[in-house]
């Protein structure tokens, strides 16, 4: 009697089944992809916000002059610089650098919004530039507080909050104003 010979491929009936199989697969974790990002651009862009706030701070009380943290008017880039007329125009690093006198560079994929705390006052716009803090050379911050709302394209938030009298931020998950 003689056996029969192995086979050598497979059938159309197993490939789809496997096929079937890895595009359940797929949809099941697709999702939870998405979640294990989380929010770590909005973390990222938050970090640093209090960063440049934490180096102005320093800047202006080694230098003795005022230094600015400013969103662009579209959101999509910070700035940090000492505070005055050329603060828009000077020249600075693209990246953070704590040794720079003037940063400017983007967020990653986010946008940030800065909102008065105080409902009777709006927030400084000057040469396309909207004020987070400017901080005085004793280490106090010239405006009341703000409120910078981090957007991700999907709609979700995060709010830091700056105090005006100590220019310390604390970050907040969710939420809108």
């Amino acid at each position: 009697m003689t056996t029969p010979a192995p086979r050598r491929g497979f059938t159309v009936f197993e490939i789809v089944v496997v096929l079937a199989l890895l595009l359940l697969l797929a949809a099941v974790l697709l999702p939870s992809v998405g979640a294990f990002r989380g929010d770590t651009r909005q973390r990222a862009a938050a970090d640093l916000i209090r960063a440049e706030l934490a180096v102005a701070r320093s800047r202006a009380m080694e230098e003795g002059r005022p230094y600015r943290v400013a969103v662009s008017a579209d959101g999509k880039r910070v700035r940090r610089a000492p505070d005055g007329p050329e603060f828009a125009t000077a020249a600075g690093f693209g990246h953070a650098d704590s040794s720079a006198q003037v940063v400017d560079y983007p967020f990653d994929e986010v946008t940030a919004e800065v909102v008065s705390e105080q409902p009777d006052s709006g927030p400084v716009q000057i040469d396309n530039w909207v004020t987070i803090a400017t901080v005085q050379p004793d280490g106090t911050c010239r405006e009341d507080g703000a409120l910078v709302l981090i957007k991700e394209e999907d709609g979700s938030t995060m709010r830091v909050h700056v105090r005006g009298l100590t220019g310390a931020s604390r970050v907040v998950k969710g939420g809108t104003k």
